[in-house]
């Protein structure tokens, strides 16, 4: 009997952790941190980031980037603490404090030569507190306190020789138990004892807090104790008789005053106040390991757990209850219904019922398989099934429809609901108290997905393929009286949906909402829907309206939304719900929230669903922040600059690289973030879940580098950062200098290079123009000898013929003499015979010839006359007529002597002008 009451007991909590709604959890495993599996001991600083103890270091977490610290023995991290801008650790063999450099990096100082010594081969720092101005450090060989201030540590003086199994600070006071001797406190720097150790005997207390006036004691057995003065009174606690005590490592107190308890192999465990569970978080629900290491309560309420293998996250305050069905033994939920308590969830494997006051999910037998639709129509509770129409009662389902998939079911008029069919519809009519389905209407093929009911009767249904349909149906249900399709062009209807809200009619694409207008009989895209919504971008068509003038849900990438009508004006109200597409990841197009009591809503999910209440604004005390500046010249390793002054870099430097964060640790949103370098280009960048910015080969100049992040949709304020980078050596002052004065060197060559040229054009011009006119010169001299030579030639003719004309008139006149002679003598012939002689020597005729000798060859006579002065005129006579190269015999005539006198002449003439024999009389006269 007692194995079967074990048995149950075991089942009943298998199947309660089954079917928990858990608070949010984010796990971080050691391939995401790249750090040790334990974490022994968690801390938060003043800027939201996280350390840990690990057990390869110091971790640190600033919300995007995880970064490991080693100690320098590279031993395991078992405690730390932050105080102010120090982050104290203890190790192996190992204090000290780490503080943050100017470059954004962690560095460690060791307190281990302060030690004086007293540290024992082995000893490890198990704990730190701070208390006083006075860090202070625990190993089970002692308690050590450091002063800051005075850069001093000292060592607690133990008589009795115990070992330290733990500190606790309560209340601003400190508290230390010691194995075998009970737990002591500080009273003006005295150890005081508090709990003798026949009290508390062996076991080691885990934490302190105070119940009403007294002290409460939790042990490693996860006992509860209440200590009066005189003795420890133990509390019967539920959880225990549930869990059976398991052993726990570390407790935090909340401030509802319940409590989180860190297990060894139970997980994570909640109490409210009266000590009853209120969640198990544990590796079959939620966790990655059950085994916990330590707790910490950060200041936005989050509980976080070093666990033996990773870190857990716990928002215990959000509105958000998750149900993750990771066995898949539910499936996804694509409709979900509550009634008097009980939960209908229609997923991909049947229908479920969790029954109120009951932990656990049971499939309704008889559904098993795709579940589309589960709600109350009329007075009866119906589920649409891929197997066809189910009535629903008392978590028995009788089917009483058999058709190929139901979607929908509606009211379509008192007793009469009308069904959606993936071929088509049909009615159910509602006779006493049985629902009767009625045959399928004839020529209407269509899947039906979506149906809405006019005022007037009218049907209205949605396909993926064919638009909307507006059918009117004939008083027996049997016949379409009359249909008309209203088709979407260049629109995509698969994720498509038709809904009424605001009472009015409204299709929705993924794209676009389209109203339909009643007096006009069509549908139009314009209208406040649409800009209400064009900021976001839905991933599907499907609009869920919880009634026609209540809210209107929408699904968008970065989370869900609804719409509804503003109070006091015609327009709407947008209000966003963040939780990010990857957490749905449910079907697109089969989107599907639902409205329980209370205002509480349940979205179904792939592996489950996600329950909340109010919607998730977000924190609103996250600011942005740069952690790591980075610079390289080209292909060179990157250097680390100091954040918090304005730097100037060398010109080779001017590849720049931001990494910035925003502390969110929420489940369902991320941190988005946008940037922009002023001095680059004056816009801001998308929003990007990229925590980091990267700029390459930036010229020089001033620049200021801001960076803002978004959560949900508050935006932080801007950080920047403001940098310059030096002017290339050759565009330094000097080197402009520089370039000016050869500039102007340059300018100057030029000039008297072009001057140069300009000299040697002109000197070029004037010779040629000089040769020009030589050359015209020359022409005209040309021009003028060759008419001096046409004179010549013209003179030397006219001279020619004057000679010849003399040498005939001559003959003829000598042969007319001659043939007088030959006559008898008489006066008159002797008369005719003077008058022939005298005009064969007149001298008139010389003159004619001179005259024309001289024009023809006008210097002859001077240079004869110059070279032979003693030349007689009748010399020159004959010197002319050989001039004109002509023979004795022609000369003859013109002397009017004979031809032998002619002769005798030339030999004469030759004779006065002392001439050799080799020499031609008449080439050299002609030579002259």
């Amino acid at each position: 009997m007692n194995i079967k009451l074990t048995i149950v007991f075991l089942l009943f909590t298998f199947l309660g952790s089954f079917a928990q709604e858990l608070p949010p959890v984010v796990n971080f495993g050691p391939n995401q941190y790249s750090a040790g599996n334990q974490n022994w001991m968690i801390a938060q600083d003043e800027d939201k980031n996280f350390y840990f103890a690990n057990s390869t270091g110091l971790l640190e977490y600033n919300g995007e980037n995880w970064n490991l610290y080693p100690v320098p023995n590279n031993t395991i991290v078992r405690s730390l603490k932050v105080v102010g801008d120090r982050i104290y650790t203890g190790a192996y063999m190992e204090a000290g404090y780490w503080e943050r450099d100017d470059f954004g990096k962690l560095k460690y100082t060791s307190l281990v030569p302060k030690f004086s010594n007293t540290i024992n081969d082995g000893e490890q720092f198990w704990d730190i507190e701070f208390l006083d101005d006075l860090v202070i450090f625990r190993s089970f060989a002692g308690i050590y306190f450091f002063n800051p201030l005075q850069d001093e540590l000292t060592k607690m003086e133990n008589p009795l020789g115990k070992p330290v199994s733990g500190i606790f600070k309560l209340d601003n006071e400190l508290y230390f138990q010691l194995v075998g001797a009970g737990l002591f406190k500080f009273s003006n720097g005295i150890p005081e004892a508090i709990i003798p150790f026949d009290q508390i005997g062996e076991r080691a207390i885990m934490h302190l807090y105070k119940k009403d006036k007294e002290l409460g004691v939790i042990s490693g057995r996860s006992e509860f104790f209440t200590w009066n003065g005189t003795r420890l009174i133990k509390e019967d606690q539920q959880f225990n008789r549930e869990l059976g005590n398991p052993n726990i490592l570390d407790v935090v107190d909340l401030e509802n005053g319940g409590i989180v308890m860190g297990t060894v192999g139970k997980g994570v465990v909640q109490l409210d106040a009266n000590g009853a569970i209120v969640n198990i978080f544990n590796q079959e629900n939620i966790l990655m390991n059950n085994t916990v290491l330590d707790l910490f309560l950060d200041d936005s309420g989050k509980v976080w757990a070093g666990l033996d293998y990773g870190i857990s996250s716990i928002d215990l305050n959000s509105t958000f209850r998750s149900f993750q069905d990771n066995r898949g033994e539910i499936g996804s939920v694509y409709a979900s219904f509550e009634i008097n308590g009980n939960l209908y969830l229609g997923t991909n494997q049947g229908l479920y019922l969790r029954k109120e006051g009951r932990n656990n999910f049971q499939l309704i037998k008889g559904t098993e398989g795709q579940v589309w639709f589960i709600d109350s129509v009329g007075q009866n509770i119906l589920c649409g099934h891929n197997n066809g129409t189910f009535l629903i009662n008392e978590g028995r389902a009788t089917k009483i429809c058999d058709r190929l998939g139901t979607w929908i079911v509606k009211e379509y008029k008192d007793g009469v609901f009308i069904q959606g069919h993936y071929n088509g519809i049909s009615f159910l009519r509602q006779t006493n108290e049985n629902l009767e389905a009625t045959p399928m209407l004839e020529n209407f093929p269509h899947s039906s997905k979506f149906i809405e009911i006019n005022n007037d009767g009218n049907i209205w249904i949605s396909n993926e393929h064919k638009g909307v349909f507006k059918l009117q149906i004939n008083d027996s249900l049997s016949q379409i009286a009359n249909v008309e399709n209203y088709t979407f062009s260049k629109e995509s209807g698969i994720t498509s949906s038709l809904f009424h809200f605001n009472d009015t009619l409204y299709y929705s694409s993924r794209e676009t909402i389209y109203k339909y207008l009643n007096d006009l009989n069509k549908f139009s895209k314009e209208n406040r829907l649409n800009t209400v919504i064009s900021g976001i971008n839905r991933v599907s068509g499907k609009m869920i309206s919880e009634g026609r003038e209540q809210k209107l849900w929408g699904f968008g990438d970065e989370g869900i939304f609804y719409i509804e009508p503003a109070k006091l004006s015609k327009n709407y109200n947008l209000t966003s719900v963040f939780i990010e597409q990857d957490f749905r990841n449910i079907a697109i197009g089969y989107e599907n929230i639902s409205k329980f009591e209370d205002s509480q809503y349940l979205l179904g999910i792939a592996n489950g669903y996600i329950k909340f209440k109010d919607p998730n604004a977000g924190p609103r005390d996250i600011s942005v922040r740069l952690n790591k500046i980075e610079v390289s010249a080209l292909d060179a390793i990157a250097q680390r600059v100091r954040i918090s002054e304005y730097t100037e870099f060398d010109f080779k430097h001017n590849n720049i690289a931001f990494h910035f964060s925003a502390p969110v640790h929420e489940k369902y949103q991320e941190s988005l973030y946008s940037y922009r370098l002023i001095g680059l280009s004056p816009n801001w960048s998308t929003w990007s879940e990229s925590p980091e910015a990267n700029f390459k080969n930036l010229d020089f100049g001033d620049y200021t580098f801001e960076v803002k992040a978004k959560i949900g949709d508050y935006e932080t304020p801007i950080a920047n950062y403001k940098f310059a980078i030096d002017r290339p050596f050759y565009l330094r002052t000097f080197a402009l200098i520089g370039y000016l004065i050869i500039f102007l060197l340059i300018l100057l060559l030029v000039h008297i290079l072009n001057k140069r040229h300009h000299l040697k054009n002109v000197a070029e011009n004037e010779r040629a123009l000089k040769m020009k006119n030589l050359e015209a010169e020359q022409e005209i001299i040309k021009l003028k000898n060759e008419k001096l030579e046409q004179d010549m030639a013209n003179k030397n003719r006219e001279l020619a013929v004057s000679t010849m004309s003399l040498i005939k008139k001559n003959e003829f006149l000598t042969s007319i003499k001659d043939k007088l002679k030959e006559s008898e003598d008489s006066t008159k012939i002797h008369s005719v015979i003077k008058t022939i002689d005298k005009d064969i020597s007149e001298e008139d005729n010389w003159k004619f010839f001179k005259k024309a000798f001289s024009n023809a060859d006008k210097d002859f006579f001077r240079k004869i006359k110059s070279k032979h002065p003693g030349l007689t005129s009748n010399d020159l006579k004959l010197c002319a007529y050989l001039r004109l190269n002509l023979s004795s015999k022609e000369i003859a005539p013109l002397l009017n002597i004979s031809v032998k006198s002619v002769e005798i002449k030339r030999y004469r003439l030759r004779k006065k002008m002392d001439l050799d024999r080799e020499t031609n009389l008449t080439d050299y006269i002609l030579d002259l």
